[in-house]
């Protein structure tokens, strides 16, 4: 019997490769990345103003989020778009959106800006004793003492001022703090400190201290803390 000889398969040919269309869509694309870095460094300096120029931070950082899938309607009048389908704009939305938080977040930073409030750390008490100021945590009436806080920003403090409460009614309004130099003549070391003295004492009392440091920019922290005096 003849076998039957099966089908030939038809060999495969690579489509030909067309050079021009290669070299438009390289340069449309290449456009498109240009043009989503240029748009969102202008939303960055936008939103930028808008947070030096008023106290809307929640809304610039809406803005933000929102204003990337505006180039949906832009980019049709800088580039040929007919041939974007969907998951073709994700990739010019979402760099934009990177470009401008990065962006945003330079200029929300010195030497740009300061948008950050200024962070406290320990606060501490010394006494004098035998000619030298040491770390205490025991106060007695009368014996003068000095109160340092430190308090840090990412960029300068403008000032650190005082009050305090005694017994439950206030005896201190808000009084500014001085900073603690390295040649203070306490010889008490650190950086970033704050210090009053109380060169005649307190009472024997409960006290409540409320510490108030701002920085350049207006932002403003507090903290509080209590000492008793025996």
């Amino acid at each position: 019997m003849a076998k039957k000889k099966g089908k030939r398969e038809e060999g495969f040919t690579f489509p030909e490769f067309d050079k021009e269309e290669f070299r438009q869509k390289e340069l449309r694309d290449s456009k498109v990345i240009l043009f989503s870095v240029f748009y969102a460094l202008v939303i960055a300096v936008i939103s930028y103003s808008l947070v030096r120029m008023t106290s809307l931070e929640r809304s610039v950082m809406l803005f933000g989020f929102v204003a990337p899938f505006g180039l949906i309607k832009i980019l049709p009048f800088i580039v040929d778009t007919s041939e974007f389908e969907r998951k073709n704009w994700f990739g010019p939305i979402f760099m934009s959106f990177l470009a401008w938080l990065g962006l945003f977040i330079l200029f929300s930073n010195p030497p740009f800006n300061d948008i950050s409030n200024p962070e406290f750390g320990v606060n501490e008490v010394y006494i004098e004793e035998d000619g030298q100021w040491n770390l205490t945590t025991e106060i007695n009436s009368d014996t003068p003492f000095v109160l340092i806080v430190s308090v840090k920003d990412n960029w300068k403090i403008d000032n650190v001022v005082i009050s305090a409460n005694k017994g439950g009614s206030g005896f201190m309004s808000a009084t500014p703090m001085v900073k603690l130099e390295s040649d203070n003549s306490f010889n008490i070391t650190g950086s970033h400190r704050y210090y009053y003295y109380f060169e005649n004492g307190l009472d024997a009392e409960a006290y409540s201290f409320t510490f108030t440091a701002e920085d350049e920019e207006g932002n403003s922290t507090i903290r509080k803390t209590s000492i008793s005096i025996v």
